[in-house]
């Protein structure tokens, strides 16, 4: 999601922000605009897991406490290169993300934080998530290398009852959550991700059982990051587990100041269900040239390319976009109408092409309009020499040359106080932000739109 202030919520229900804010960039934590609310209705109407499970960060989503084994936390550089890139933020990204895009680019991705399972005089190292909801994809992150042991990976089985099913004393295994959950044929399916594409392990290190996944972490070519994906092929709920399953012959030991271990050990950096996300990336003050890095300032930061930074952050081809149109922005920069459209298609373009170099990957986009300004538009205040209404017009024909989605508010808005049926007083916060019942109407909009696309 792109926009201005507008899309991050000025204005909207609640809103009291004094400036400087966190975040010339994003929307505060507690913002209730009209992307704030969309993203909320997705994520929970549609089931999207709340959180990754990674050490350190306190969003233990569903994480139990270790069963068995050492396990330790310390924390360990991101090697490099890193071949699925957009599910990882080292540190220092973090704080380059922080001053340019806001903390939801890093939110939910490795870091140097480190998962060390070990197993303990007993032979044995398990923990287990339970599950908050359902996913049907697990993505693993993993430091491979000569210490690297075998993960195992399962569900502790439930019965009809929803009692753990015992076989001679120990809970069984399986690959789904359980009876309400048969297997699919052909699944589990394990690949790693490389430049945002599923592809088959080369190292043959990976074998599926009649009840579990082993993956060999062992690499004899050194430490190397690895996201794997357990894909089981519909949704499942239960007790996930990750268990020590002993280790290569050649596998060494994990030399480490903070966690001098005797044997060979796993590795992680943690744990995301599905890999959904909904990002709202609007920047105030910003026309969409300046969120491409024209050249030009914006009314908050020097020129600096925010798009293709915030890409880094996206491990895979975008599959929806929806942008509010930043009229307002590119009324106030007088932003000649031709530049408006060709920034609208460079932009739309290298989000499309992102891991998707020959343009397979299909991208639906869906555009919308605010309202502008109260005093010009509705009280007889003298315009630019470039009006809203031909900014308005210019989006509406974009939208309609390329098939794109598009809806009119502001043309929507206007309508209704021409016919009596609405005060504009109501439509504003300020001269040129939307109020909280335009935020309110727009996320209401918004999210059926959404839903008849789901």
């Amino acid at each position: 999601m792109l926009g201005d202030s507008h899309g991050w919520g000025q204005g909207s229900p609640g809103y009291d922000v004094i400036f400087p804010a966190y975040s010339t960039h994003m929307s505060v934590p507690y913002s209730k605009g009209f992307f704030a609310g969309l993203r909320e209705h997705i994520i929970r109407k549609y089931d999207f897991y709340p959180a990754a499970i990674l050490p350190g960060r306190g969003n233990q989503a569903g994480n139990r406490n270790p069963v068995s084994g050492i396990y330790k936390e310390i924390e360990v550089d991101v090697v490099a290169p890193v071949s699925a890139a957009g599910y990882y933020a080292p540190r220092h990204d973090e704080r380059q993300a922080a001053a340019n895009l806001g903390y939801l680019a890093f939110n939910n991705k490795f870091s140097e934080k480190l998962l060390i399972l070990a197993p303990d005089t007993s032979g044995s190292a398990m923990f287990q998530v339970d599950m908050l909801t359902h996913a049907s994809k697990v993505y693993i992150g993993v430091l491979t290398g000569r210490s690297g042991a075998k993960l195992e990976v399962y569900f502790e089985q439930k019965g009809i009852d929803g009692g753990f099913v015992h076989d001679q004393g120990t809970v069984r295994r399986g690959n789904t959550g359980g009876f309400l959950y048969p297997q699919a044929d052909g699944y589990p399916i394990i690949t790693t991700i490389e430049n945002g594409e599923h592809r088959v392990p080369i190292r043959n290190e990976v074998t599926v059982t009649e009840s579990s996944v082993v993956i060999d972490t062992f690499n004899p070519d050194g430490n190397e990051e690895v996201v794997y994906c357990i894909d089981y092929g519909q949704k499942q709920l239960g007790n996930l587990c990750f268990t020590y399953a002993g280790a290569n012959a050649d596998a060494v030991a994990f030399e480490h100041p903070e966690c001098p271990c005797e044997a060979p050990d796993l590795r992680l950096r943690g744990i995301i269900f599905d890999g959904n996300n909904v990002r709202n990336f609007s920047m105030g003050g910003h026309t969409v040239g300046q969120w491409l890095g024209d050249g030009t300032p914006s009314f908050n930061d020097p020129p600096y390319p925010h798009v293709d930074e915030l890409l880094r952050y996206v491990p895979f081809t975008p599959q929806l976009t929806i942008i509010q149109a930043p009229i307002v922005n590119e009324y106030l920069r007088q932003t000649p109408i031709a530049t408006f459209t060709a920034n609208l298609a460079s932009l739309l373009d290298k989000l499309n092409h992102h891991y998707n170099h020959e343009g397979l990957k299909g991208m639906d986009v869906l555009l919308f309009t605010t309202p502008g300004d109260k005093v010009i538009t509705y009280e007889g205040g003298a315009s630019a020499p470039i009006g809203y209404g031909e900014y308005y017009g210019a989006v509406k024909a974009f939208a309609i040359k390329y098939g794109y989605g598009f809806v009119d508010f502001e043309q929507y808005f206007r309508d209704c106080v021409t016919a009596g049926l609405l005060d504009y007083e109501f439509l504003f916060d300020d001269n040129i932000h939307p109020g909280p019942y335009v935020n309110e109407f727009i996320r209401e909009m918004l999210s059926d739109i959404i839903d008849l696309m789901m």
